[in-house]
């Protein structure tokens, strides 16, 4: 992966992680999209990274505390 390509995702994955721990599952919501579109684009040109972002992304969805609200 470019090394510009890498910076994006790891920016988008602390914007993901900051709108998580704020609350904010729309703008969540949108960050986790744009990581997908990369680890896509990523499975599509056999370029991996060593640390895949969107894996991260699914890591703290899943220790997020409960709540009635809707969820990202």
């Amino acid at each position: 992966m470019n090394p510009k390509t890498e910076e994006l995702e790891r920016d988008i994955l602390r914007v993901f992680k900051c709108a998580c721990r704020l609350s904010r599952p729309d703008i969540a919501e949108f960050m986790l999209r744009a990581l997908e579109k990369l680890d896509q684009e990523q499975l599509e040109t056999s370029s991996f990274s060593r640390r895949r972002a969107l894996l991260d992304a699914y890591l703290e969805i899943a220790i997020q505390p409960a709540s009635t609200e809707d969820a990202v």
